[in-house]
């Protein structure tokens, strides 16, 4: 017999996992333990934001959308994918089994669109009682399924997941792609009515990072869920976690930050860099997050004035790349002026030649040619 071990910040939600599948069994789970084998499938109200074609995509109402392929539902980016119209429908799944057990779940949205190799259809059934027990397998099944079972649940109508997805992201038990599945969802729907509402799940989110005896693999993706909150909430969440004393949380925050777009993480960046106790092993990252995609004239200027300052092979080159992948007039004739600075090592001098040479800059082809560095 397999004893589930069950940590104790997670009880409460897992128990109301537990009393909601009591009262779905008498229908959804019922009519569905019903087909031993084969492919069974049944439809329910989507939310409100949900779209898609029936059978291929659907997409939320965050403008992100899903396309399902053999089973697996993967987030493929922003926008509609062409030529398909996305169309308000019920959520439809179809759950292949054997032996009794789930072994695969499909999730397809829009209008009902369904195939005889789909399997008997059971009609439309309560989305609630339907998120009920699709979340009851999340928190029970073994392998695909488990994570196949979150996402037909959170797009139900007027069904409340939070509490669930927290309780099965926080439980060890689970497989961590289910865990960092609902983790996601968790924090997408974080504000639904009737959930736990969003201080709670910030609170879940603070707690499996904090968790020293959590695998680095959740508490990464607990933080990465926190920078990816809409409108930037979770900005100040992480720039505490830059001072945090586990210097693995600092780490991973500070490397968060600056990758980001935010007003006020560009402004720790800009911070940041020009500090001497920042791990040896994170400065490059910082670095390159200041002259990356939200790089100003003033954050190359201040990149060219923190060179002198920096001692490492590592943080000089970072330095080096980035102006040189940047280009602009600036950036080209401080990189000529290193490449012929008698105070560099020649093995430095060579690199700027090398970058200097891939720049598309009439001017710097002519200087090259008095820049051989024998």
């Amino acid at each position: 017999m397999r004893t589930l071990v069950v940590r104790p910040g997670a009880a409460i939600g897992l128990a109301v996992l537990a009393c909601s599948a009591v009262h779905a069994q008498s229908t959804v789970e019922r009519r569905i333990a019903a087909v031993a084998d084969g492919s069974v499938q049944f439809h329910f109200a989507s939310r409100e934001g949900v779209c898609g074609n029936g059978r291929t995509f659907f997409r939320i109402d965050d403008d992100r959308w899903f396309q399902s392929s053999a089973g697996s539902v993967m987030y493929s980016g922003s926008g509609t994918p062409e030529p398909y119209a996305c169309a308000r429908g019920p959520v439809r799944v179809v759950m292949t089994k054997a032996g009794g057990e789930p072994v695969r779940i499909e999730t397809r949205v829009g209008p009902l669109a369904t195939e005889p190799e789909d399997g008997a259809d059971l009609g439309e059934v309560p989305a609630r009682e339907a998120a009920q027990y699709l979340l009851a397998l999340a928190a029970h099944a073994e392998g695909r399924p488990a994570r196949e079972a979150i996402t037909p649940a959170v797009l139900a109508d007027s069904a409340p997941v939070t509490t669930g997805l927290l309780a099965i992201a926080r439980d060890k038990a689970r497989p961590r792609d289910v865990r960092r599945s609902a983790l996601s969802w968790a924090a997408r729907r974080r504000g639904e009515p009737g959930g736990t509402g969003p201080s709670a799940v910030a609170r879940a989110l603070n707690d499996i990072v904090r968790d020293r005896d959590e695998g680095e693999s959740i508490r990464q993706h607990a933080l990465s869920t926190i920078a990816s909150f809409s409108r930037g909430e979770g900005i100040p969440t992480l720039i505490g976690f830059a001072s945090d004393g586990d210097p693995w949380v600092a780490r991973q925050a500070i490397r968060l930050l600056v990758r980001s777009g935010d007003p006020r993480a560009r402004a720790f960046t800009r911070e940041v860099v020009k500090r001497d106790d920042v791990p040896d092993d994170v400065r490059p990252d910082v670095i390159r997050g200041l002259g990356g995609d939200y790089a100003t004239g003033a954050d190359y200027r201040l990149l060219r004035e923190l060179y002198p300052r920096l001692n490492a092979d590592r943080d000089r080159d970072a330095v080096i790349g980035v102006l040189a992948n940047a280009g602009g007039r600036d950036n080209t004739d401080w990189l000529l002026a290193l490449a012929r600075s008698p105070t560099e090592t020649v093995g430095r001098r060579r690199r700027v030649i090398s970058a200097l040479a891939k720049l598309e800059d009439p001017r710097v082809a002519a200087v090259l040619k008095d820049l051989v560095i024998r």
